[in-house]
């Protein structure tokens, strides 16, 4: 009795064809994979910079809301007067002042 080499050859062009399919998906997969740590790596880069902004703008905004800058604005931009009798410290407004901005503020409303 002859045995045929067909379903060998099946069998052997079966594995081949499995072994090329998961070679293939592997390669798939590990593209896939640097693929994605790339754009980890730039996401990374863009959180960084994005908190760097943020700690100037905190850095800014704590500057310019300085006690004594506010005084110093409240002083020679509104006139604004600091009254150092008193224990605490209290920004006073003359009542020409008030008139005057009054008067200002009705002709912007109209």
């Amino acid at each position: 009795m002859k045995h045929s080499s067909k379903p060998l050859i099946v069998v052997v062009a079966s594995i081949l064809i499995l072994m090329t399919i998961i070679i293939l998906i592997a390669q798939g997969m590990r593209l896939k994979y640097e693929e994605l740590q790339r754009e980890l790596a730039q996401l990374e880069n863009m959180v960084k910079t994005e908190k760097t902004v943020m700690v100037g703008l905190k850095a800014n905004y704590q500057m310019l809301t300085a006690e004594d800058l506010v005084k110093k604005y409240a002083v020679l931009e509104l006139g604004l007067i600091d009254d150092p009798t008193e224990e605490e410290n209290k920004i006073t407004l003359l009542k020409s002042d008030i008139l005057e901005l009054s008067e200002n503020a009705g002709i912007l409303n109209e």
